[in-house]
């Protein structure tokens, strides 16, 4: 099971801001420990980035598209003056989404309830992420920035990590997926333990730039994902045509 994890916004959009947050922090921190939650049970993952870094809506839909995902899961954090969790798929989505979805909410409405807060309830939207991915996507809005309860809640890593927990165990739940305390070297988990430390500068970079998401350093790439970066590089240079 490949998962591709989207931390929202990202580089010059911070997206939702209230005081010292901004919801690019929050949705990285995140999504980088759902990402290592997946790995207990043996998903692969990948991150749309794994930075501070802009990446186009256009090219977290390339990037899941082209390497086949099984799902698509898109973090954020909400803004509005409301408070709690809410998540969303596409009005057009199929049975097996909103299956996946639900698995997923029931078990992330759980750590708000738990704590206080209101299970905003399974939404649907027209969202470009939800729309133009061709497997399951689902985007989750963990609470609201501009709440001070909420704010106060999603600052916490520790909140962090039993909201990325309850994600990765409703994506188990829904792929049948069994928890594995030693996860395969090429998870997709962030900075491979295999990663050459020669690599390390030219990982960086490319990550840094956009052209690649940095994981699985010792797998083989396809050629539709050389392709991909090759024109990610083209279009960063200008020469696309």
């Amino acid at each position: 099971m490949l998962a591709v994890v989207d931390p929202g916004h990202g580089g010059a959009d911070p997206g939702a801001v209230s005081a010292a947050l901004r919801e690019k922090d929050l949705t990285l921190a995140v999504a980088l420990a759902v990402a290592r939650e997946l790995s207990l049970f043996r998903a692969a993952v990948r991150l749309t980035r794994q930075t501070d870094a802009a990446v186009s809506l256009a090219d977290r839909v390339e990037m899941a598209n082209a390497v086949g995902a099984d799902l698509f899961l898109s973090v954020h954090i909400n803004a509005g003056g409301g408070t709690g969790f809410e998540s969303y798929v596409h009005p057009s989505a199929d049975e097996r989404t909103r299956q996946i979805r639900s698995a997923v909410h029931r078990k992330v409405a759980a750590v708000f309830t738990e704590a206080g807060f209101p299970d905003r309830g399974e939404k649907q939207a027209d969202l470009y992420v939800l729309r133009r991915t061709r497997m399951p996507a689902v985007l989750l809005e963990y609470g609201f920035i501009d709440h001070p309860r909420d704010a106060a809640f999603l600052a916490d890593a520790e909140v962090q990590v039993r909201l990325a927990r309850a994600t990765a165990e409703g994506v188990a739940e829904a792929f049948g997926l069994s928890a594995d305390p030693s996860p395969p070297a090429s998870s997709g988990s962030v900075g491979g333990p295999d990663l050459s430390e020669w690599a390390k500068e030219a990982r960086d970079w490319a990550v840094r730039s956009g052209i690649s998401d940095g994981e699985r350093p010792k797998d083989p790439a396809t050629r539709e994902e050389v392709w991909v970066m090759l024109h990610r590089l083209a279009k960063k240079s200008g020469a696309s045509g």
